[in-house]
């Protein structure tokens, strides 16, 4: 890169980039730092499923996420509980909002028989909206999300 600083009336045609990659690089770094943080609650790896009913409520900070990430180990946002404070928890929630949705995502490696023990606790408070999530896969059994998703429910 070079300078023009003589009386001559050339015009230098270069675009100047570094400015532009700057501004690439800080957005690059920033997306790589906020993204992880984006995700609500404890990671699960869930069961797949070829048709789910869309869950848009299970995002939202007003519905009761229950999460079982493995055998004995439950969750309400990031707080691990045992099963009887989880139970507690579940009946304060019910208190303060009977007709907050709730959903359990459950790890696909647990028995069913602790996803059941949870759905149970969940109908015994009271509450009456209750979902499983699941992963959306085709028929090949590749992970449909976003638009994708969207567009197969039409």
């Amino acid at each position: 890169m070079s300078m023009d600083v003589g009386g001559g009336k050339s015009v230098n045609s270069d675009i100047n980039v570094t400015p532009f990659c700057d501004v690439v690089l800080v957005l690059l770094i920033i997306f790589m730092v906020i993204t992880p943080m984006l995700q609500k609650g404890v990671p699960v790896q869930l069961p797949n499923s070829r048709n789910p009913q869309d869950q848009p409520e299970a995002d939202q900070e007003s519905s009761l996420v229950i999460a079982i990430p493995s055998e004995n180990s439950y969750h309400i946002g990031k707080d691990g509980l045992p099963f009887e404070a989880l139970k507690e928890q579940i009946g304060e929630d019910y208190q303060r909002n009977p007709a907050k949705p709730v959903f359990i995502k459950a790890s696909r490696t647990i028995p069913f028989y602790e996803v059941k023990r949870v759905l149970k606790s969940v109908q015994d408070t009271g509450f009456k909206k209750v979902a499983l999530l699941t992963q959306h896969v085709d028929e090949k059994g590749n992970v449909i999300s976003g638009s994708a998703a969207a567009k197969m429910a039409e």
